[in-house]
């Protein structure tokens, strides 16, 4: 159930108590006006802790109810913060394990088409320091292992990162 409706449905019935513990105080205080025959001694007695009781009881559930109802908003973004973190996280711990079977050039060239996907070749040259003999190569066996895709576009090639996060 949504923690909104809860909510009002809590203070619903608060409401519902307080009317009723409004009514059993009024008739506790006439019950006892009527059997006590001494002044200001009788006003000590009698069931004042059942009543002081349920006023605590429904405090508590309105506060309850009052808490369902306006902080249900912070509850669902946290959550979503923390699925959203765990995302990066995990795609950053993914990324992380294909760069551990790369050698330094490959890790360069990878790294670079996953910050700027779609870059072309010669962006990345200048990006990664790269000659373009040994960036054509580079490119050729990252290619053929699947990490990314070579679309030609004019005469320049650009590199998208192929495997998903």
């Amino acid at each position: 159930m949504d923690n909104k409706k809860l909510g009002l449905i809590i203070i619903g019935l608060s409401i519902i108590f307080s009317l009723f513990i409004y009514g059993l105080g009024n008739q506790l205080n006439k019950l006892q006006e009527d059997s006590c025959i001494c002044t200001d001694s009788c006003k000590d007695h009698g069931p004042q802790y059942l009543i002081y009781g349920s006023i605590a009881l429904l405090f508590s559930t309105l506060s309850l109810g009052i808490y369902l109802l306006f902080f249900e908003k912070s509850h669902q973004t946290l959550i979503k913060k923390l699925k959203d973190e765990s995302h990066v996280k995990s795609k950053e711990e993914k990324f992380n394990l294909i760069l551990m079977g790369l050698n330094e050039d490959e890790k360069k060239v990878l790294s670079a088409v996953k910050d700027q996907d779609g870059i072309t070749q010669h962006t990345l040259g200048i990006r990664t320091d790269l000659h373009k003999s040994k960036l054509s190569i580079i490119v050729s066996i990252l290619e053929k292992k699947g990490l990314i895709k070579k679309e030609k576009k004019g005469k320049t090639n650009q590199l998208f990162l192929r495997v998903n996060l």
